[in-house]
């Protein structure tokens, strides 16, 4: 695939259910290609939230910016917090909780991966709120069996070729999601 070169498409659909119901109605396989096992979709939802899920680079994405929050941190905070509390009783206990679950919840915002990052900006930059997206990258001729199985839907097609070097920044990016490769 680096040799032909690595495209970056998104296909835009005005609704954030847009991208979605195109891709039910869409053909799996054009041109004796199968493209739609290696889709992605993005939602950008009101108040400029990014829920990103699918295969992306050949690992499995869920992103969501309301749900970053969330995180091993914000368990072992409420932990701590509840064994602090317990000294006060079952009142202090369920205080710690909360605060302890609060605080880890913070950390783990600092300390992870941000969705506010260079690549999520492009992102929205492309899909504006309200909108939805088919998100592909792969070779050229997946790229274009995809935009083949979703013409005339009504979308917009946003296309990006990308350099060896741009194309492995988005590979290390999801290298610690799981891999979406079927299991034998």
């Amino acid at each position: 695939m680096e040799a032909a070169g690595v495209d970056l498409a998104l296909m835009v659909f005005e609704h954030t259910g847009g991208a979605e119901q195109a891709y039910s109605r869409a053909a799996r396989t054009v041109a004796g290609l199968a493209w739609a096992d290696e889709v992605a979709f993005v939602e950008h939802h009101r108040r400029d939230r990014l829920v990103v899920r699918g295969t992306f680079a050949g690992h499995y994405v869920d992103a969501d910016d309301e749900l970053e929050f969330v995180g091993p941190k914000m368990a072992e905070g409420a932990v701590a917090g509840a064994a602090a509390g317990l000294l006060l009783g079952p009142p202090g206990l369920a205080a710690g909780f909360v605060a302890g679950g609060l605080a880890g919840g913070v950390a783990t915002e600092e300390s992870g991966p941000r969705l506010r990052s260079a690549f999520f900006d492009e992102l929205r930059r492309e899909v504006p709120e309200g909108s939805s997206a088919v998100f592909l990258l792969a070779s050229p001729e997946h790229v274009d069996a995809m935009v083949s199985a979703l013409d005339g839907q009504d979308g917009r097609l946003v296309r990006h070729r990308l350099s060896p070097e741009a194309a492995q920044m988005l590979r290390a990016a999801v290298a610690d999601s799981p891999s979406a490769a079927p299991r034998t």
